[in-house]
């Protein structure tokens, strides 16, 4: 009984040697915590708004949003669809008559240029021409929307319906609104006498959906035959969005500093053909099937230090105090903050150069080995990476020669 008791005096002084430094690591956690607590509320607080306060002169009347309205409708309702080798002729002339029709001011006091039978240049001299024009620029054609997509919409995509506060219809977003803005916008103006100090130029392509080579490239060669050096060139860009930037709960428009270059890597595989009754370990679909895997499954790094950066810069200070914990403390929580951006298309797709697949083609028929196939895999590239990153990470990750 006594050498129980014994051990058990032994063993008390035991465990209270070993639990006291566990506890001073405990405490010194607590306090690093603490203290790191304190660092990342700091730090949000230091975030200050970078917006620019300008002051504005006399403000015009407001857009008469109905009328408006009704003429992006009238816009939509001509169905300016372009495809490679192919552009809607007879709606491309219906869109100009609307313009014409909705901007009497327009087509009396800027001269108009008709570039390849269908893209437009309208020229608004400026008081002093010793000032570099500006370019104000959009386009007129729009995507055709796929037979099988149609009963997915709402409204018949060239219907230009006006219904529950929206106008319905392909150019709403993309970009007939950019064109009828701007018109609307030079129209009022004219209307009230005012006269640019710089010349500017409309710019309206007719084929920017599939290229522009004929529209806003022939454009530019035109405007460099003719010696103009813009001072700047404002094009199709972003929207004012409502609930979308997280944090935010003010409209945030989004302002487009640069845009993403693209190539098209075509694969090829070669192999034997043959009856499918007697197949190779892998076949040339099946090859290709594991290039393309690779590729999915080897994104190209996320840079946070491009144009990305620069939008969390001035967002993340408009933002609600839990954001600016995160975002104001991006030494700590980038890992995590690439984590959660990479789960969405359209996130990932601003923080990385992306890759999809578009195109695949492979056999001739269900019994007979494919001697070749082939794939397409679209990279829209990042600004500051190159045509040459990409085809050296594809080349890498893919290791098949």
């Amino acid at each position: 009984m006594r050498s129980i008791i014994y051990g058990k005096q032994r063993l008390i002084p035991a465990l209270a040697s070993n639990t006291h430094p566990m506890k001073k690591i405990l405490i010194f956690l607590f306090i690093l915590l603490i203290l790191l607590g304190g660092f990342m509320i700091y730090n949000a607080t230091q975030l200050s708004s970078r917006q620019k306060l300008v002051e504005l002169g006399v403000a015009s009347p407001p857009i008469n949003v109905e009328s408006a309205s009704r003429r992006l409708a009238k816009a939509v309702q001509q169905y300016t669809t372009s495809v490679p080798g192919k552009i809607d002729t007879a709606a491309m002339r219906g869109l100009h008559r609307v313009m014409k029709e909705s901007f009497p001011g327009i087509d009396s006091v800027l001269k108009k240029d008709t570039v390849n039978q269908f893209s437009l240049l309208y020229t608004w001299p400026g008081s002093d021409a010793d000032l570099k024009p500006i370019v104000l620029m959009s386009h007129m054609d729009v995507v055709p929307v796929p037979e099988e997509d149609l009963e997915k919409w709402t409204y018949p995509p060239m219907s230009g319906r006006i219904q529950d506060d929206y106008i319905w219809g392909r150019g709403t977003l993309d970009d007939k609104v950019g064109v009828m803005g701007i018109m609307e916008a030079v129209e009022q103006l004219i209307e009230e006498g005012f006269v640019p100090k710089r010349t500017t130029y409309l710019a309206f392509g007719h084929d920017e959906e599939i290229g522009g080579r004929r529209g806003a490239k022939a454009i530019a060669e035109l405007l460099s035959t003719r010696g103009v050096k813009a001072k700047f060139v404002l094009d199709e860009g972003m929207v004012v969005t409502e609930g979308v930037v997280p944090g935010i709960e003010v409209p945030a428009p989004l302002i487009g500093i640069s845009e993403k270059g693209f190539a098209t890597l075509e694969l090829t595989v070669k192999g034997e053909g043959g009856h499918s009754s007697m197949p190779p370990p892998q076949t040339s679909i099946g090859i290709l099937s594991k290039a393309i895997s690779e590729i999915e499954a080897n994104p190209m790094p996320v840079d946070l230090d491009g144009p990305f950066g620069t939008f969390l810069t001035y967002t993340a200070p408009e933002m609600s105090f839990g954001y600016k914990m995160i975002f104001g403390n991006m030494w700590l929580l980038k890992p995590v903050i690439i984590s959660q951006l990479s789960k969405s298309p359209t996130t990932n797709a601003a923080i990385r150069t992306t890759a999809a697949t578009t195109m695949i083609q492979g056999g001739v028929k269900d019994n007979i080995l494919p001697t070749v196939a082939t794939a397409k895999v679209n990279f829209r590239i990042l600004p500051g990476q190159t045509i040459e990153e990409v085809v050296a990470h594809a080349t890498e990750v893919i290791d098949d020669e």
